[in-house]
Formats: C-alpha cells, sequence, structure tokens
C-alpha cells in the first residue's frame, strides 16, 4: 500500500495509509514549523516509508529537528532508532514512559489479562524496540514552541506515560492513544492498557478543552466539531466509583 500526507490543517499532516488505519500500525503526524517535528514513528522497518513521504512534501531528513513520542508501545516507537540516526533529531517523551524507551525496562507487552501476558512472554520480539535516549523530558503543562505553542497533557492510563499534544491556537488535540477512531470513538486496546479506570480519568479530562480538531493514533481525524463528539463519548463512559464512607 503506498503511503500518502494528508493535511489535516495548515502546517500538520498526517502520514498514514488507507482511510487513516496507518500503514505502520499506528499514525505518525508531521508538523511544519521552524523545522520539521514527528510525532511517533510507528513499528520497526517503516523509517525508510516516513522519509520517503517527507521527501515528497520537498523536505530532508535533515529538517527533523524533533521527534515526540506518545507513548512507549512498539506501534509508535518501532521506527525510532532508525530515524534517530539519520536525522539525530530531539527524542521528547514522557519519564514515565523513558524506561521503556530508552531500554532500562522490557516492553511489557500485554497488560490483561495476566495469564495471557506470561504466555506471551516468550513471543516478547513480536514488540521489542531497539532502545533509544529520551533527549527531552516533558510533563503536564509544559510548553513546546512549535505552532504557536504546544501544551503537554500527561493522560496515563494506557501506558503510565502517555501524553497528548494541544494545539491550542490551532484548536487542535494529537491524542495518541487516549482515545481511537474506528468505527466511532472507542477506548484503546483494553489488552495493552495498564489502568482502564485511569484512562477513563484522562478521557474526561481532556473532554473539558476547546478545540475542533482531534487526531489519532488509530483511525482517521474527526475534523469538525471535535469536542462535542469527545464530550458526548465521555459522557457514556462509565461513571467513577463513589468514595468509600
Amino acid at each position: 500500500m503506498s503511503v500518502k500526507a494528508t493535511e489535516i490543517i495548515a502546517r500538520v499532516y498526517l502520514l498514514s495509509g488507507f482511510l487513516g488505519v496507518g500503514v505502520w500500525g499506528a499514525n505518525a503526524y508531521l508538523l511544519v514549523d521552524d523545522g520539521l517535528t514527528l510525532v511517533d514513528t510507528g513499528f520497526f522497518g517503516r523509517a525508510s516509508r516516513i522519509l520517503k513521504q517527507i521527501e515528497e512534501l520537498g523536505y530532508l531528513p535533515s529538517d527533523i529537528k524533533r521527534i515526540i513520542i506518545t507513548h512507549h508501545h512498539a506501534d509508535h516507537v518501532g521506527s525510532l532508532a532508525a530515524l534517530k540516526k539519520v536525522t539525530q533529531a530531539e527524542v521528547i517523551a514522557h519519564p514515565a514512559d523513558a524506561p521503556y524507551i530508552d531500554g532500562s525496562l522490557p516492553q511489557p507487552g500485554p497488560a490483561r489479562p495476566q495469564w495471557l501476558g506470561k504466555f506471551l512472554s516468550r513471543s516478547g520480539w513480536l514488540w521489542a524496540t531497539e532502545p533509544v535516549a529520551v533527549d527531552t523530558l516533558v510533563n503536564y503543562d509544559d510548553e513546546l514552541p512549535i505552532l504557536g505553542g504546544i501544551k503537554i497533557l500527561h493522560t496515563p492510563g494506557h501506558t503510565p506515560g502517555s501524553i497528548c499534544l494541544y494545539l491550542q491556537s490551532k484548536k487542535l488535540l494529537i491524542a495518541g492513544d487516549l482515545l481511537a477512531h474506528r468505527f466511532g470513538l472507542r477506548l484503546p486496546s483494553r489488552a495493552f492498557t495498564v489502568d482502564i479506570d485511569q484512562e477513563i480519568q484522562s478521557v474526561r479530562r481532556i473532554a473539558n478543552l476547546e478545540f475542533d480538531v482531534i487526531c489519532f493514533g488509530h483511525g482517521s481525524p474527526i475534523t469538525h466539531q471535535a469536542h462535542q463528539a469527545v464530550a458526548d463519548f465521555a459522557d457514556r463512559l462509565a461513571p467513577p466509583p463513589r468514595p468509600a464512607e
């Protein structure tokens, strides 16, 4: 399948395949400002496709100055090592996920059910990644000087260090795997989500923001009235547990 770039809004591109499903298992995004910023990198072996697509947009690999990782899973960091070697870009991630990216901790595989994770541990190569040092650690409310300012939103649940990128001046949210958009909005894979209750809490927090466009790690973006769609979805989620009296 050939790769295509879709301009979501001015200077924000989705690098993806058919209907936003993503030829890397997860979508990658390109932000064009003073230098290029890549958001996520797909599975291992996809660096050449990413670089080719960027070159077709008129840029060089050396124009990539930053790579932001929304979370540590292999379908988002698999090609990070290859891209880092070619571009020498700054790697940016949350400190809670940095140990899985730099190899201090192994990629954990499925979080549930426990028996499945243990059974599949022998096949860890399926989601293993080449370690890459994280150059810059970012946390909640940190801001990156890209496209008028990108606010970092720590949204744990899927992984401990999952982040969303909030381009407030553009009214755009890059959500990573906080939510998926396939045949409607849905939560991410429960098998690979560490804490589903925490995930729901993160979705509810995001639903309070103002944005017109939301981009996902899995599935096509919502480009009109995205906030209302997310708010309606959050309302349908199970209510939080009542505190003990």
